[in-house]
């Protein structure tokens, strides 16, 4: 059924008046009397009782009117219902990061733009790396934080935030947990306890080991940092972490222990290429104006 002719039949049912209708609607009497009639013809019931230029209510107007007024009511509801929805959402950034993102200092600066912007809701989704890329281009998030080691791309953009590095996590009481700065080549006999595929850190350990030249002898792989932390302190091997993510554990367990080689890691806020919602933007530029304050 055409809500439009509902309308008319509504604002006719007050008037009484082809012409008045048609002047409050911004149309003409003709198109007036051409809607009522279609509408008769649809309900196959007379709704007004036409007599010398006078019109009025028929009994089976008088059934209709009260369903007519609430179907326009509820559609009204419901239009404000998905407008407030819409801004709301429109007022919403889902983001999705790497577990460690409290790690570093890039997640400071989504703390000051929600304490700056409290009318935007950023909700906030852990997931393993490996998969982070391909949420965002599937549409489940916005804005993801993620290491990207090869950054590729052409239907993405991004934002450099922080770089880090790879240091060894060693027992307080191993040989080379005092050393200033360590060639992995002096690790080639010992067990690795290292983060497996998943977290996107598996594979630059395997060729930081390989650029060293030697294959490890993985005696753990996973996916939780503390978990291996709590393992080197145990003295059940060593370790390769990114440092800013180490160093967020009790230090006086072992040792971090910076290397001769490393591989650059940039760590980036990164979005599809295109059209945004307004929180989404307003995110972006602050993030953009805002990086440099953030000290990584």
């Amino acid at each position: 059924m055409d809500l439009h002719k509902l309308q008319i039949f509504v604002d006719l049912s007050k008037t009484l008046n082809y012409t008045d209708t048609a002047n409050n609607l911004f149309t003409t009497q003709g198109n007036i009397s051409k809607q009522i009639l279609s509408l008769e013809k649809e309900l196959d019931v007379p709704l007004f009782k036409r007599a010398h230029r006078k019109i009025e209510l028929t009994q089976q107007g008088e059934i209709v009117l009260p369903y007519a007024k609430e179907i326009l009511a509820k559609y009204s509801e419901m239009t404000i219902k998905l407008a407030d929805f819409q801004d709301s959402k429109n007022l919403t950034i889902e983001m999705h990061t790497i577990p460690t993102m409290p790690s570093y200092v890039s997640f400071n600066l989504i703390t000051k733009f929600l304490q700056q912007h409290p009318e935007v809701h950023m909700q906030l989704k852990e997931e393993e790396s490996y998969n982070l890329v391909n949420s965002l281009k599937s549409g489940l998030c916005e804005i993801i934080f993620a290491r990207m080691f090869d950054f590729d791309g052409s239907d993405l953009e991004y934002i450099e935030m922080e770089d880090d590095d790879f240091v060894a996590v060693l027992p307080k009481n191993h040989p080379f947990a005092n050393e200033e700065i360590l060639d992995l080549k002096k690790l080639k006999k010992e067990r690795f306890l290292i983060l497996g595929p998943s977290t996107n850190l598996y594979d630059p350990v395997i060729k930081l080991c390989q650029m060293a030249g030697f294959k490890p002898d993985i005696s753990y792989q996973g996916t939780r940092v503390d978990l291996i932390m709590q393992m080197v302190q145990n003295n059940m091997g060593i370790s390769l972490m990114m440092k800013k993510t180490a160093q967020n554990f009790d230090n006086k367990a072992f040792s971090l222990v910076p290397l001769t080689t490393n591989i650059a890691n940039k760590l980036c806020f990164v979005r599809v290429k295109g059209q945004h919602s307004s929180a989404n933007n307003m995110f972006w530029k602050y993030v953009k104006t805002h990086m440099k304050d953030i000290g990584g």
